[in-house]
């Protein structure tokens, strides 16, 4: 593990102008999707919250203008995404480009974690779809990131929150070859989180290769742990294991606010140290630190990573 910064600790006032430039958050409306969308708006990024519940997304877009003040050329604005369906994740890109003609920033942030085991209407253990709903919507996004990469004084990020959690995976099998080994029920509701949120630094990993393969070399993709944060992911396990509510309780003193907890995906998003140093396809943990991945995420074949992408790509033809 590298350290990026040396103390002071970076901060969101190190976020430099955005003005011109354009960002996706998706699961904006609570937590560290909010913080992230209110910080970039906040220094004159044009933000679009992807979110499944209008009416909540609506609420936290005006909070935000309130917050900001009304001096500030607050630009957020909404579009519907459901993370756990395909055709709404691709709807939401095409809605999106009919709307703008540069995307600099996506932050793809929503996620559930540790929910019993249960298909999304796609047929997709719902977990699993902390990737592959945040494939269907990067895919479709992906020329229009190159194109925007393509223009003067560019600074193009693709930021795949992930947790530590990556790790639970290892207590299991992962399996991306098949909807069948996505699907799989072996190990507990973490084991399964665990291979979500494999999957998403995988996706990474693979994106960031391709990218690279095509010629693109300035995109950068990167992972992040947001580390213990005090959010709504909690209740997932608060919600089915009583117990857990215990265990939140005291781990409360410990965890992080939002605030606290956004500063490595702002950080990813937006430093421009995330060049200087060519951190493409980085692990970042909390804050703006660099990870050493575990073999399992490091995936030096690429073996992991081509199985969960030729899925996807399989997944959105089908149900997309």
């Amino acid at each position: 593990m590298g350290i990026l910064n040396s103390r002071p600790q970076w901060q969101v006032s190190s976020i430099p102008d955005l003005t011109g430039r354009v960002a996706i958050v998706t699961g904006g409306n609570s937590g560290l999707g909010f913080v992230t969308a209110r910080e970039l708006a906040r220094k004159g990024a044009h933000v679009y919250m992807l979110c499944r519940q209008e009416s909540r997304a609506l609420a936290a877009i005006e909070k935000i203008k309130s917050e900001l003040g009304p001096d500030t050329k607050t630009k957020i604005e909404f579009i519907k995404f459901d993370l756990q369906n395909l055709k709404s994740a691709t709807k939401a890109a095409q809605a999106f480009m009919d709307r703008e003609t540069r995307l600099d920033i996506l932050v793809n942030n929503a996620g559930i974690m540790a929910t019993p085991y249960e298909l999304s209407p796609d047929g997709i253990e719902v977990q699993a779809c902390n990737g592959t709903g945040h494939f269907a919507l990067t895919i479709p996004l992906l020329p229009l990131l190159k194109q925007t990469a393509a223009l003067p004084d560019s600074h193009v990020r693709i930021v795949n929150i992930t947790s530590i959690g990556y790790q639970f995976a290892r207590l299991g099998s992962p399996d991306f070859s098949s909807l069948e080994g996505l699907n799989q029920k072996s190990g507990s509701t973490w084991v399964r989180y665990g291979f979500s949120k494999l999957s998403n630094i995988l996706f990474t990993n693979e994106l960031q290769t391709r990218l690279i393969e095509s010629g693109t070399t300035n995109i950068y993709c990167l992972s992040v742990h947001p580390g213990g944060v005090d959010t709504e992911l909690s209740r997932g396990p608060i919600q089915y294991w009583p117990i857990f509510s215990l265990l939140w309780a005291l781990l409360k003193y410990i965890v992080v606010t939002p605030e606290q907890g956004a500063l490595t995906q702002l950080y990813a998003a937006t430093a421009p140290e995330v060049e200087e140093k060519d951190l493409k396809a980085a692990l970042l943990f909390p804050v703006a630190q660099l990870k050493r991945k575990k073999a399992i995420a490091e995936d030096k074949e690429r073996k992991l990573g081509i199985q969960f992408w030729n899925l996807c790509e399989a997944l959105v033809r089908e149900k997309a």
